[in-house]
């Protein structure tokens, strides 16, 4: 019945995001919620049996956790969800965009000039404050997809064989 084995994938698929999601969530102190929609499923249909999870590795801007300004003078300390940032503030860039930035302190040792031709050492030394996520999604997913697939799958084909069972006897 492959319509019972695409069902029972999918829902093998969803177990592993969610609980990789979680695991990663854990490790960067990160709301789950911003980490799990950085995932998406496509879904195992019943020609084609092979569900296909697609993760968006970059790097997480701070301003999506939400920010508490703890002063407002020159090396004050701007918090972010659990974490904390010196030298932080809030700015608006060309794009439009809100951003967490933060001042860098080895700017002004640079050499040579930028993309434009101004002096290195004269920009302002100043970054998006982002939160990696690379590592901790990769390490999470490669943990858990097989060790679930290994342990649910048989069980959930089993039920959605069950189910597939039911619909057809009740016809």
């Amino acid at each position: 019945m492959p319509g019972a084995a695409a069902m029972a994938i999918n829902r093998v698929a969803t177990t592993a995001i969610n609980q990789s999601s979680s695991q990663a969530a854990r490790e960067t102190r990160v709301p789950r919620k911003l980490v799990k929609e950085r995932s998406r499923l496509k879904r195992a249909t019943v020609r084609n049996p092979n569900a296909k999870i697609i993760v968006n590795r970059g790097d997480l801007p701070v301003i999506k956790l939400g920010i508490r300004m703890l002063g407002r003078r020159p090396n004050s300390i701007l918090k972010a969800g659990q974490h904390r940032y010196q030298r932080a503030f809030i700015q608006r860039l060309n794009n439009g965009r809100w951003h967490v930035m933060q001042r860098l302190p080895e700017a002004r040792y640079a050499k040579g000039n930028d993309d434009k031709g101004r002096k290195k050492r004269n920009r302002l030394p100043i970054q998006v404050v982002k939160i990696p996520l690379s590592a901790p999604l990769k390490q999470a997913f490669d943990e858990n997809v097989n060790r679930i697939r290994r342990e649910r799958l048989p069980k959930e084909l089993s039920y959605a064989l069950k189910q597939q069972l039911r619909i057809v006897i009740k016809r």
